[in-house]
């Protein structure tokens, strides 16, 4: 049973933080950004790509808007000169790309079936031995509710 809770556990460490990120995208100021730069660090499965970027707040520039130069959270470095959809907030930016949300919680859905396929078997074997063992048997009939194994 401790599979079950680390799957669960699992599970729900994926598929919070994507839907966190998918309501991150979705709330909050729409805007435009331009990826100026990206910066790769680490390799292999601890290599991290953190993108910086303008966007303009506060209406056009010609409307008193200013510049924000910032993180551009979600972007790539196939990203880096082109201009994407972002959710603002503060200097930070948020790719629209909703790949990296969906794949945490279609992970986490995965995991999270795999647990219920593991109790699912647990119970069945557990009720083929009752019925191996001779059944369950009310001591009543069935009257109280109370049930003993024979």
């Amino acid at each position: 049973m401790f599979a079950v809770v680390g799957l669960i556990l699992m599970a729900a460490g994926l598929i919070v933080p994507g839907i966190f990120f998918l309501v991150q995208r979705e709330t909050g100021t729409r805007g435009v950004a331009t990826v100026d730069s990206c910066d790769t660090t680490g390799t292999g499965r601890f290599e991290r790509t953190e993108c910086s970027g303008t966007w303009v707040v506060g209406g056009s520039l010609l409307d008193k808007g200013s510049i924000v130069v910032g993180t551009i959270q979600g972007a790539e470095d196939s990203d880096v000169g082109k201009t994407i959809d972002v959710t603002l907030s503060g200097d930070q930016a948020y790719s629209r790309d909703p790949k990296l949300p969906l794949l945490l919680i279609g992970f986490g859905l995965v995991a999270l079936a795999f647990a219920v396929f593991i109790v699912v078997g647990y119970f069945r074997q557990r009720r083929a031995a009752v019925a191996a063992a001779g059944g369950v048997q009310a001591p009543d009939g069935g009257a109280s509710g109370k049930w003993r194994i024979k």
